[in-house]
């Protein structure tokens, strides 16, 4: 098999995807469906033992500070940090989508403490950014997920300058793997900039609990610790943090097919732009069960214990009317994405 079968042309990838849709009907018969197994039934205690544990790895982490300045155990104490503060957004992201708690404003109330007080980011600005995404995947123009200096296609290329074009997007199978590792700064640049402009009283308690948080995480390596064991702790602390998260959410739609900016979006789109990775307890656990990112996106509330079950249930549906459901290993993911941006890579090198 070629490459041209593996990765077909923008034109080819547009037909294929505008063809494979349904009438809404189609998915509320399914949401019915999986609404009468019970399958939207709260799981407090999942949650209660993910985010303890995390919460406690957290806590034990920032304890060890004061455990030694040897440099190698606080590199390894950061590695260990940037592993549970990643846990512990994966919970806030489920927050914010409403899978943990029955009322809309307790979720919120939670997920903006997940998000300031134990990570230093905007929950306001994530929520609408993600939202937003999860309108239109893979939508280019309409998904702000879309918007990074790495093209999978001319479309989205055509929207950035001639710097990117001459200097990252030859060389951007290289960069984007360099580039998950900044991005925790990012949106911790990001979620000030949504703060200060959207000056809102919920901009202003998570600008508190943001202040808070970065108290105590620079403020304790520097009064316990030397400061070059303090640097190295919080700097492989964030790489960790940024090349984890990147981790997590690139499978879920980086290299996947894309939808022209002036296509329609359809509700089948969430099933055929959208990439799983197979199930497996430990693969659930460290991507948080975002490896069932098709189910995610088709019930976002769902908790994410649920989707063992629904995913057998979508799976069939997809079968039983001929749309695409793909469904790979994380390093296969890894792989795809890869050979996506090095073939649009080629085309500005030459």
């Amino acid at each position: 098999m070629s490459e041209a079968d593996i990765y077909p042309s923008s034109a080819e990838v547009a037909s294929r995807v505008h063809a494979a849709t349904l009438p809404i009907e189609y998915y509320n018969a399914l949401l019915a469906e999986v609404t009468a197994r019970g399958l939207f039934k709260r799981t407090y205690w999942h949650y209660g033992l993910t985010g303890g544990i995390a919460l406690i790895g957290k806590i034990a982490c920032l304890y060890a500070l004061s455990l030694s300045d040897n440099a190698l155990f606080q590199a390894l104490n950061a590695i260990v940090f940037g592993f549970f503060s990643v846990q512990i957004g994966m919970i806030g992201h489920d927050l914010s989508h409403g899978e943990v708690f029955e009322s809309h404003d307790v979720n919120r109330f939670f997920s903006m403490l997940a998000w300031g007080l134990t990570g230093g980011c905007s929950e306001s600005r994530w929520f609408e950014k993600h939202n937003t995404h999860h309108k239109n995947p893979n939508h280019i123009g309409h998904d702000p997920d879309l918007e990074i200096p790495f093209v999978f296609s001319d479309v989205q290329a055509a929207r950035w300058p001639d710097f990117y074009k001459k200097w990252i997007f030859p060389y951007q199978h290289i960069l984007f793997w360099i580039a998950l590792s900044f991005v925790y700064p990012y949106n911790i640049i990001y979620s000030m900039k949504y703060i200060f402009s959207n000056f809102t009283v919920r901009a202003k308690a998570e600008l508190f609990l943001s202040i808070v948080y970065y108290a105590v995480l620079i403020g304790l390596p520097l009064y316990l610790i030397p400061l070059p064991v303090a640097i190295l702790f919080l700097g492989i602390s964030s790489i960790v943090i940024g090349a984890y998260i990147g981790m997590v959410f690139a499978p879920n739609h980086k290299g996947e097919e894309m939808l022209d900016e002036d296509k329609e979006f359809n509700w089948t789109h969430q099933i055929t732009l959208t990439r799983d990775i197979y199930p497996t307890w430990p693969v659930f656990y460290l991507l948080g069960g975002l490896n069932f990112q098709i189910e995610h996106h088709l019930f976002p509330t769902m908790s994410r214990m649920k989707y063992w079950e629904v995913y057998k249930i979508v799976k069939e549906f997809c079968t039983e009317h001929g749309l695409r459901y793909h469904q790979t290993t994380w390093p296969q993911s890894m792989r795809e994405i890869h050979e996506s941006l090095k073939q649009e890579a080629r085309t500005w090198r030459s």
